[in-house]
């Protein structure tokens, strides 16, 4: 019996020692696709410093904006949150590429109020011009990321809602990378052709 309870002591010492081991010898991650040079960024968006951020790469967009939100809420009144859909309304009249994908789900066979608030914000961006498609009901796209011009990434928690962009504790990221941007382009291509 004891030589038995030794045994299988000796066993899980192993195996935590192998563990040990290979957490210490385990290759830092290193993106596959990425390169950064001097014209390169990263761009830490707190709390609500994302609204100014976003709005300022959303307004210098040229050719393409693609857009995946979980969360975009309507609003009726000038708030950082209209201001963003404004911009992308602006930007699909001014010949911009707008593309926008949003959730849509079901609760019991319920449309969600995130649902029908997503279709409010679509209904306003297709009258102007945005490119828009929901999800499959069956799949939640918890995406916050916006892709501008293949060269920006914009990415993290923040919804488009006014909570999240001016209340909440929140963190994204804008990164200014050609790599990356492909990156996420792709990801973006391929959710766009799903849907």
């Amino acid at each position: 019996m004891k030589s038995k309870l030794l045994s299988i002591i000796l066993l899980i010492v192993v195996f935590l020692l192998g563990l040990c081991v290979s957490f210490l010898f385990k290759e830092t991650w290193q993106c596959p696709a990425c390169s950064f040079n001097s014209a390169d960024r990263i761009v830490p968006l707190i709390n609500n410093q994302y609204s100014q951020e976003t709005y300022s790469a959303l307004s210098n967009a040229n050719r393409e904006i693609d857009i995946v939100m979980y969360e975009m809420r309507f609003y009726t009144t000038n708030n950082s949150v209209r201001q963003l859909e404004d911009i992308l309304a602006q930007k699909a009249k001014a010949g911009v590429t707008v593309n926008v994908i949003l959730e849509q789900g079901e609760w019991m066979k319920v449309t969600t109020e995130l649902t029908k608030d997503n279709q409010k914000s679509a209904d306003y961006l297709e009258k102007n011009g945005v490119h828009v498609k929901f999800d499959s009901i069956k799949t939640t796209t918890h995406d916050k990321l916006i892709i501008i011009d293949n060269e920006t990434v914009i990415l993290g928690s923040h919804n488009w809602g006014y909570s999240a962009l001016n209340s909440n504790n929140e963190a994204s990221v804008l990164i200014k990378n050609k790599d990356i941007s492909s990156y996420y382009k792709n990801y973006f291509s391929n959710l766009w052709n799903q849907f």
